[in-house]
């Protein structure tokens, strides 16, 4: 299992070998505990833009974290990654995407809506929490989005997981 932690310098993500524990909770599946290592795909942030510098986005930072899980719900993962930015391009696929979000449905139980989502700056990054109504319990959709509208981050959590 391998986490990914953005170094916040624009080199990229350091990825750091991590073993699991020996101990086994008695109630958790081998599923939850691979969705406990994974719950998310957790992307650095300190992504290098290369040219001359953006304006900032016209789309606010909610519309696109909803626009991104409208898509991801509708199975439509290359439009989903569209606004990915590079680092993101290169470690989550379209592919790595939809095996994620198969995995989360799997332990969380089928989408059935979202709620209203919650912007959070950090920096000069938006984070939006959507709190996720599936049918086994509730779940949290968290999206970081750079000044330029790409996507830095996507992440889907157990509901409650405090912002860093």
């Amino acid at each position: 299992m391998l986490t990914i932690r953005s170094n916040k310098r624009p080199q990229g993500p350091i990825l750091t070998p991590v073993r699991p524990a020996n101990t086994r909770h008695p109630r958790q599946s081998d599923t939850t505990r691979a969705l406990a290592g994974i719950v998310a795909i957790l992307l650095g942030t300190g992504a290098l833009t290369l040219g001359a510098p953006t304006a900032a986005a016209e789309v606010p930072p909610d519309q696109v974290a909803l626009s991104t899980l409208d898509e991801i719900v509708r199975g439509d993962y290359p439009a989903a990654a569209a606004d990915f930015n590079p680092t993101m391009q290169s470690l989550l696929p379209t592919q790595a995407l939809q095996q994620s979000w198969d995995l989360y449905q799997q332990v969380f139980g089928a989408y059935q809506s979202h709620g209203v989502p919650e912007n959070i700056q950090r920096g000069d990054v938006t984070v939006v929490n959507v709190p996720l109504q599936m049918t086994r319990r509730p779940g949290q959709f968290r999206l970081t989005v750079q000044p330029d509208g790409s996507v830095a981050s996507l992440t889907f959590l157990k509901e409650g997981v405090p912002v860093p």
